[in-house]
């Protein structure tokens, strides 16, 4: 009997953890910028497909195709591309999750910006 308990809680912890790791940084996420132009609302999409992540960003510019996000438990980082009228500019996001909420920041070339986010679905 002993080590049917044992395994049932191990079950429970593994499926606990799978639990909490699904619902981490995948998911459809609002965010709140804060640029030299005003505060923008563009939204993150972050996708799971078994231990890849990838996923899209909606902003003022239109959607853009995140093809690989980095993601570490409740941390990720991805690069952006984004043309801009004075030429393309590289941007580093890096954040981390805690439940529904997301914060962290944006490197660019003139430093970083914080931004903020919640679950949207």
């Amino acid at each position: 009997m002993g080590r049917c308990v044992v395994f049932v809680l191990m079950w429970m912890g593994v499926s606990i953890a799978a639990m909490a790791d699904s619902h981490g940084v995948v998911g459809t996420w609002t965010l709140e910028v804060d640029t030299p132009r005003g505060i923008q609302h563009p939204t993150l999409q972050i996708l799971a497909n078994g231990d890849e992540y990838h996923g899209s960003y909606t902003g003022q510019r239109g959607e853009l195709k995140i093809d690989a996000i980095n993601v570490d438990g409740l941390t990720f980082s991805f690069p952006l591309k984004v043309t801009l009228p004075m030429g393309e500019m590289d941007f580093m996001y890096e954040g981390q999750v805690d439940g529904d909420v997301m914060t962290g920041e944006i490197g660019n070339p003139g430093g970083t910006i914080p931004f903020s986010g919640v679950r949207a679905d």
